[in-house]
């Protein structure tokens, strides 16, 4: 019985290789088939990164010292720029590489969700061969960070629900101060961590332990930053864009999706002002837009409803200037797989026995995301850290309703009558 548990274990780490390989190969080919020039938040990201390694400090092109989140220019570029003298081919191996860490991650947390073999290798599967998150391995984007580390978020929420160790404690607070300063808005998923912590088989005074544990670390991985903004920026903040981005999102020209600054009636101004203080002037157009949510209510859940629906739209868009044949093509492969992973992952809402405390963390993690980005606008790249999270959901379903899965019932339920039978 040992050994065949232990071939049937190395069986599956070999088809998992096979898929990770598989992940690398495609988002390989992609990165040497797209040298795309970095545009808008790459550029950002980009002088961030170079300004730092020639001791310029915390600071991108635009003069800017937090507008935008540091953690992917400080923990993916940086290192990137300073071995390869700003080369954008070892920054985009470097996506490569949490690619394939995301790949893994997505097996990992399949399997701690309690899918079975079938369904974590295709929950892998699922990931390695999504055409858009090989496609977005090419741009400077935070989102290829930010995958990672959410997904290692719902991994310790599914393990905490089970099993709180101080050890799997300790490094949900270490991932939540690296979203901080990567990407604030998965911060939402404290959600999932609250939720599992709450079923957890323990008492409430680890509980209490376990939470403070997690604020804690993460407080301690922010704090040299925070201490750097208010030294620089006179205010302990993460970034200076949270007044930007919601004022985007709910102001009179506001339409879901992201505008240029220009466009509000703020844009005459914002200038000037963000000029004379990033903390001031997103401050301002904070107030302005919960002036403008206060005032506007029923146009401020109608636009969060259209947020919503925006975020889970096919990407049926066409992209920018003229499209060769093979990027035409890629783009109706991802509508696709788009449409198969969201319509499986919708699935396993019908299917009652698949209802469980698992399930309910993933969901959770998509609609805690899903509603953080309702309250600001709705860019399609902004998806892509959930979408692991649905292919995983997308796998529980077709695990659960899949004619192989059927069949290997019903032989094991022959055999073990056989068995009786010759008993």
């Amino acid at each position: 019985m040992h050994f065949a548990q232990t071939t049937s274990r190395n069986r599956e780490y070999l088809f998992l290789a096979a898929i990770l390989a598989s992940g690398i190969l495609l988002r390989a080919a992609v990165i040497i088939a797209m040298p795309v020039a970095p545009i808008s938040d790459e550029l950002a990201y980009q002088s961030i990164a170079l300004n730092l390694i020639h001791g310029h400090g915390f600071v991108d092109a635009a003069g800017n010292r937090a507008f935008y989140n540091v953690g992917y220019s400080l923990f993916v570029l940086a290192p990137a720029f300073l071995i390869s003298a700003n080369s954008l081919l070892v920054a985009r191996f470097l996506n490569l590489l949490l690619g394939g860490i995301s790949i893994l991650l997505c097996y990992a947390t399949a399997l701690e969700a309690g899918l079975g073999r079938t369904g974590r290798l295709l929950a892998a599967a699922i990931w390695a061969l999504d055409v858009s998150a090989s496609v977005y391995t090419v741009y400077l984007a935070k989102e290829n960070l930010m995958t990672p580390l959410m997904l290692g978020v719902i991994w310790c929420a599914l393990r905490m629900m089970k099993s709180p160790s101080w050890k799997v404690v300790a490094g949900c607070g270490a991932l939540f101060g690296v979203l901080a300063l990567v990407g604030n808005a998965a911060l939402c998923l404290a959600s999932v961590v609250v939720v599992a912590l709450y079923y957890a088989p323990v008492s409430t005074r680890r509980k209490i332990a376990a939470s403070v544990l997690i604020v804690l670390v993460a407080a301690a991985v922010t704090a040299p930053w925070l201490a750097r903004n208010r030294a620089v920026l006179g205010a302990p903040v993460l970034n200076t864009n949270g007044g930007f981005n919601l004022y985007l999102g709910n102001n009179p020209a506001a339409t879901g999706q992201f505008i240029s600054i220009a466009e509000t009636p703020q844009g005459k101004n914002w200038r000037g002002m963000h000029k004379a203080s990033e903390v001031q002037s997103s401050e301002t157009l904070k107030h302005d837009a919960i002036a403008w949510i206060e005032s506007h209510p029923g146009r401020f859940l109608s636009l969060a409803l259209h947020k919503a629906a925006y975020f889970w739209a096919p990407p049926i868009h066409e992209g920018k200037g003229h499209e060769s044949k093979t990027a035409k093509s890629a783009r109706v492969v991802w509508t696709i797989q788009f449409i198969l992973i969201v319509a499986a992952a919708i699935g396993s809402l019908l299917l009652r026995r698949l209802w469980n405390r698992p399930m309910a963390i993933l969901w959770i993690a998509v609609l805690s995301y899903t509603a953080v980005h309702m309250l600001f606008y709705v860019i399609i790249r902004y998806r892509m850290p959930i979408m692991p999270v649905m292919g995983i959901l997308a796998a529980l379903t077709i695990e659960a309703i899949a004619p192989f899965r059927r069949l290997s019932v019903q032989r094991s339920a022959g055999g073990r009558a056989d068995d009786r039978g010759r008993a």
